[in-house]
Parts: structure tokens; C-alpha cells; sequence
């Protein structure tokens, strides 16, 4: 990643942005129903480890002198599932997530609702970062 941010520092203009938004792994995705909160996903270990290694590309090209932060934050991604089937199909197949949902709700309350729609939320983390230096 760190050669690709060098090839981006190379193009950018001065003083142009790169926008960084990348899922945010520090804190658990929501399954919500009605806007309730009844379970949580979090992130594969192979995700983490390549957001980790992410951050630290960012952090190094920031170090060189090629970017300064403009901006930072974070906001929320959601996702409509017709059931917790269609959920458990996309987990299924899912790089970023765990294959298996953390309910908080009782397994009879589950099963009877299993068929109502869900949501997942989660949140992207972003950073606005100015391209340093003269001329291109």
C-alpha cells in the first residue's frame, strides 16, 4: 500500500486531498431490528490484520513529509436483509466480517422473528489528507 500512496503522492497536485475511508475494525457492526440493537459482528482476524497494516502505510507516507491531515471521522454504513437467512448467506461468503452473529435476543425470540428484516451497521472511518510538497 505504501508504493500506491507514494504513485497518489506522485499525481496529486499540491494541496490536492486524497480521501482515506475504510472500514472502521475498532468497533463491532450492529444487527438491528426496528432500530433495536440484537447482535453484533466483528471483524475477521484477516481484515484486521490488513487494516492494521493500512493504518501503518498511512502513518508512514504521513511521517515522510508526502501528507498532513486536513480531517478525520467517522460515519455510519448501513445494509437492509429481507431475514437473518439472507444475513447469514452474505456472512457466509463475507472476507470482512466473522461468519457468525453475536445475538443478544433469546434463541425463541430469534427463531419466531427469523423471517422480519435486518439491518447491519457499521461504521467507516475516513481521513482527509492534503498532498505536501512542490511541484508534481
Amino acid at each position: 500500500m505504501v508504493d500506491a500512496l507514494h504513485e497518489i503522492h506522485r499525481v496529486l497536485r499540491p494541496g490536492g486531498l486524497l480521501v482515506d475511508a475504510r472500514p472502521y475494525s475498532r468497533t463491532l457492526a450492529r444487527v438491528e431490528r426496528g432500530g433495536r440493537l440484537i447482535g453484533t459482528l466483528g471483524t475477521s482476524r484477516d481484515a484486521l490484520g490488513d487494516d492494521r497494516a493500512s493504518d501503518r502505510a498511512i502513518e508512514r507516507v504521513k511521517r515522510e513529509g508526502l501528507f498532513r491531515r486536513r480531517g478525520r471521522g467517522v460515519f455510519r454504513h448501513a445494509l437492509e436483509w429481507a431475514d437473518a437467512a439472507a444475513l447469514q448467506r452474505y456472512l457466509d461468503d463475507s472476507l470482512r466480517f466473522v461468519h457468525r452473529v453475536r445475538w443478544r435476543i433469546p434463541r425463541d425470540e430469534r427463531r419466531r422473528r427469523r423471517r422480519e428484516p435486518l439491518r447491519t451497521v457499521r461504521a467507516i472511518g475516513y481521513e482527509l489528507l492534503e498532498r505536501v510538497g512542490g511541484e508534481r
